[in-house]
């Protein structure tokens, strides 16, 4: 366990950037080839050839499995560590209920918009778009971004105090 640990300290961001890339480079040259197969140039207009544009999924989902990867590692990874340092996760757990509360106030303010852009996709049925989906996509862009203000507001402050020592 220390040697992956102590590999992954020296070579993890390493290994990250490369995959990244190689992901990047994989999605640019399916786009790529697949737009020219279909005889698509940069200037068409791919939402009117919707039904006929699925030449990027492959590396879509290529994407979504990695994020899903991560996010069963980082899961265990958490539980691991809870288990084993339980006294140290109090900091953890009640961030974690700070954050699923923040959610929770969110989604039960969110209101399911009716008009523009929004209100199209919903009345839309082959978008798959209901107005419990954007009362999801709401409470997680309001979390993340009141999450991105404490998180400011923490820096700003212990900037504050650190200077008073």
């Amino acid at each position: 366990m220390i040697k992956a640990y102590n590999f992954l300290m020296k070579y993890g961001n390493l290994i990250a950037m490369v995959v990244a890339i190689l992901i990047l480079a994989l999605f640019l040259i399916n786009i790529n080839s697949g737009m020219n197969s279909m005889g698509f140039d940069s200037s068409t207009n791919l939402i009117e050839h919707k039904d006929k544009v699925n030449f990027f999924n492959s590396t879509l989902w290529i994407a979504i499995y990695m994020i899903f990867i991560a996010a069963i590692i980082w899961i265990l990874f958490g539980l691991f560590n809870l288990f084993l340092n339980p006294k140290g996760s109090i900091k953890f757990l009640v961030s974690l209920v700070v954050v699923i509360v923040l959610y929770i106030i969110f989604y039960n303010m969110a209101t399911v918009e009716q008009s523009g852009r929004l209100g199209e996709l919903i009345s839309d049925p082959g978008y798959h778009v209901t107005g419990n989906i954007t009362k999801h996509i709401s409470a997680g862009l309001k979390t993340m971004l009141s999450l991105f203000g404490l998180s400011i507001l923490a820096l700003i402050v212990s900037e504050i105090i650190s200077f008073f020592k």
